[in-house]
């Protein structure tokens, strides 16, 4: 507390979420499962095998320290904002202004691509339940794909409104996430082997 008054801040965020609500929610953004179902086809067809098996490891040690640079910069300036204001301290108000727009754009692109794929896995799974709804053809067809569009449309919505709700809520459910993950992965693991 007394680091942010030196940095000019008094302390008024409510503070609901606790240090596993907080790491909950990295963990269900990073989310094994869904990046596994929806996006693991992408790497063999479009790198090859051997590229992933470098690749993978290679770009894991990147990120690491690119993590760690954030943590340092986390510790020396603890307020909320996070990149943008770094930047801005940093590099001036131009980067901040640049990196917090890049990160807004990051979060809309993301969050349509979780629930983009949320939306194909349901709507795949709904043509295998229900053979009466029209199935998904892929992109040729695209009098096949409204179902995917309206599921993708009804999971924006849901979010929306969750969030609407209050952090506590969206807390809980991240909370949930993680174990939901851990027993997943690990059903996932036990059925494999």
């Amino acid at each position: 507390m007394k680091r942010l008054h030196t940095l000019g801040y008094a302390q008024e965020l409510f503070r609901a979420m606790g240090g596993f609500s907080n790491f909950a929610i990295s963990f269900t953004i990073i989310s094994i499962l869904s990046g596994c179902v929806t996006l693991f086809y992408l790497v063999p067809t479009t790198t090859g095998y051997s590229a992933a098996s470098i690749g993978w490891p290679l770009v894991t040690i990147f990120v690491v320290i690119v993590a760690l640079g954030m943590a340092e910069l986390a510790s020396a300036f603890p307020t909320a904002g996070g990149l943008y204001y770094w930047a801005s301290k940093l590099g001036g108000p131009g980067w901040g202004w640049f990196t917090g727009w890049f990160n807004l754009i990051g979060q809309f692109a993301i969050t349509a691509g979780i629930d983009y794929g949320a939306a194909v896995t349901i709507d795949t799974l709904l043509h295998a339940w229900f053979p009466a709804i029209p199935a998904v053809s892929g992109f040729a067809d695209p009098a096949t794909q409204w179902t995917t569009l309206l599921i993708f449309a009804v999971i924006l919505a849901l979010h929306a409104s969750l969030n609407i709700f209050g952090v506590r809520l969206v807390a809980l459910l991240n909370d949930i996430s993680v174990w939901w993950h851990i027993a997943g992965v690990t059903l996932i693991v036990v059925g494999v082997v």
